[in-house]
């Protein structure tokens, strides 16, 4: 076996824990056999993407490709298991989901960020957060197939990673179930600006050796369908049948039109005992209040109280002030939203004042949210807290004021309590590392970002935010930024979708919190641009900046240079906040742009912009 790098150019090494990365999965599992099968998909995600990497850059002497491609075979044998499971056909698996190791894999690095953000931040899978999907529903979609199709022919299931990566196993045991003797499955990651795929090629391989066979590209509900037609253009051979699916969705080509196999609400309600999440509708919400009651734990509250959609912060400072319907609302269920978004729709209780009780976050439905739910909790985020039906419930804490408020009008002693708790906050995280690079040549490209986000600023504003900015901050904007970090520690993080001001609030006791550490829709982060996000949103002076970096164990100057993604992030987030902003949000967000980028600037040592 040749472990050296297959690429030419530097290469740096990153230790990666795979215990850490499936090991909150593994231990927020259910007995149950839903449970086993999302866990054992995961690892499959998981094994794949990590083997990908391995073969791209080449491996160290105490990792090696055959010991990935095992591992991934043990996962995918433990996915069809359990998907066997799920339909009845075995009472039990030979293997347990407990054989990943708490092993430490070795791989010398070079690939983008983005992807080695997606090996290791495993996140919900779409048909347990934002489509609400019923596994159950497959067996419908196969159903409808079958009734098109002859059973006698040879079908190939393609699972785009990483929603797919849960469909397709079961989609092989409902067929296999109904006779079907030679069915196989695969999984495949497009890679982003290039027709291929990685898994592909053994997916065509396997083709070959088959008569028109049936190929059905299964992932979760699309939005433009573009991804799915690049997978589609390598298989599209003659001969094969090739067919599209989500869940509750079957159809033919083009990719980018799928027509719904059955009525739009495409979950299954159990009556009996109804989700929180589909309990939303006017004539459903004492239902919802029930529920809540009969949780143990949740102190008591007034007979009058009652369910309010609370309205984003980015709505209320960009858009119209409007909460996000819920995902049952029939408006949303006509199409006039593409995907099912329940994290969109925050709920709070409110008391006959009008004063909030609880507040509710979807964070992931099952042993996703579970373990979302758990790694908060262990880093102390939250007092008493609860889970049900994948929405994060905790106790209102009283009146607040925002950090930033707090802090630039506090006395000397008091702003250096606030910025001690600050860095005990930025510094939570680090305790859940799960992967150290060393000498990583790994950096993120943000020119093509801040043209992207420029883009849609005119869109949205009608004003291009970038033509006004100098040379020297322009290409200290677009330098690539080491990634993760000089200290090379990357942990999951929530940043990308949480970085606002509003998620730092100071109770009237004097105690800093930070809301919505969830990372489940977040990404792989790293400390220095945590800092700097938080420096930016809060804007500190470079004194202030350079004191909370020495309090987290920082040098400055590897905050300084983190500076650009952070600020390109809060950007981003803010454009992502809102659906259509208002004339007066759209003045509002270009204002904040400016202070964003001056206080960048200031904190970069270069020369401030200047707007009319």
């Amino acid at each position: 076996m040749n472990n050296q790098p297959v690429q030419a150019g530097p290469l740096g090494l990153m230790r990666i824990d795979t215990g850490r990365v499936l090991s909150d999965l593994r231990t927020a599992a259910a007995p149950g056999t839903v449970d086993r099968y999302l866990v054992a998909c995961a690892s499959v995600q998981f094994w794949a993407d990590l083997l990908a990497v391995g073969k791209l850059n080449g491996v160290l002497g105490d990792t090696t490709i055959e010991e990935l491609e095992e591992q991934l075979r043990r996962a995918e044998c433990e996915a069809d298991c359990a998907a066997q499971m799920m339909q009845g056909r075995i009472a039990a698996a030979s293997e347990d989901i407990d054989h990943i190791a708490s092993a430490i894999v070795a791989l010398h690095v070079n690939s983008s960020a983005d992807f080695l953000s997606k090996v290791l931040h495993l996140p919900v899978p779409e048909c347990c957060g934002y489509d609400l999907a019923d596994l159950a529903l497959i067996a419908g979609d196969v159903d409808r197939l079958t009734a098109q199709v002859r059973l006698d022919r040879a079908f190939l299931i393609v699972g785009i990673r990483t929603g797919g990566t849960y469909l397709a196993p079961l989609w092989k045991a409902v067929l296999t179930g109904l006779g079907v003797a030679d069915v196989h499955w695969c999984t495949v990651r497009p890679r982003e600006g290039c027709a291929t795929a990685d898994g592909l090629e053994a997916a065509l391989a396997w083709l070959k050796h088959r008569f028109a066979p049936v190929v059905v590209v299964v992932d979760d509900r699309p939005d433009t369908g573009a991804t799915m037609e690049r997978v589609a253009a390598r298989l599209r051979e003659p001969g094969v049948d090739l067919w599209f699916s989500s869940v509750g969705k079957l159809w033919r080509g083009p990719a980018a039109h799928p027509m719904p196999s059955h009525p739009p609400a495409y979950v299954i309600r159990d009556s009996r005992a109804p989700r929180l999440w589909e309990c939303l509708l006017p004539d459903e919400q004492s239902e919802f209040i029930a529920r809540l009651r009969d949780v143990a734990g949740i102190p008591a509250f007034p007979a009058q109280a009652r369910l309010h959609f609370r309205c984003p912060q980015g709505e209320a400072l960009y858009g119209r002030g409007r909460a996000w319907l819920p995902w049952n609302d029939p408006r949303v269920l006509n199409g006039h939203r593409p995907l099912v978004n329940p994290r969109k729709t925050p709920i709070e209780i409110l008391g006959p004042d009008g004063d909030a009780l609880l507040h509710l976050r979807f964070i992931g439905e099952g042993v996703f949210g579970r373990a979302e739910f758990e790694r908060v909790r262990r880093m102390g985020a939250t007092g008493t807290a609860w889970l049900v039906d994948g929405y994060a419930i905790t106790v209102d804490i009283g009146p607040t004021l925002s950090f930033q408020e707090q802090f630039h009008a506090a006395s000397p002693s008091r702003r250096a309590d606030l910025l001690l708790q600050a860095a005990n906050w930025l510094a939570a995280p680090t305790c859940e590392t799960i992967a150290h690079a060393h000498h990583s040549p790994v950096a993120m490209a943000l020119g093509p970002r801040w043209s992207a986000m420029a883009g849609a600023m005119r869109n949205r504003c009608g004003y291009d935010p970038l033509q006004e900015i100098s040379e020297p901050l322009s290409a200290f904007l677009a330098a690539p930024v080491p990634w993760p970090g000089r200290a090379g520690r990357a942990f999951r993080s929530s940043l990308r979708y949480s970085s606002g001001g509003w998620h730092w609030q100071v109770d009237q006791h004097g105690n800093l919190h930070r809301f919505q550490l969830e990372a489940s829709w977040g990404d792989i982060s790293f400390l220095e641009l945590e800092l700097a996000a938080f420096i930016l949103e809060n804007r500190l002076a470079i004194e202030d900046a350079g004191q909370l970096a020495l309090l987290c164990g920082l040098a400055w100057s590897s905050v300084r240079e983190s500076l650009s993604l952070a600020a390109l992030i809060i950007v981003e987030s803010r454009v992502r906040s809102v659906r259509v902003p208002s004339d007066k949000g759209r003045i509002t967000l270009c204002d904040d742009f400016h202070q964003l980028i001056r206080t960048t600037s200031e904190l970069a040592e270069i020369d401030t912009p200047s707007w009319k």
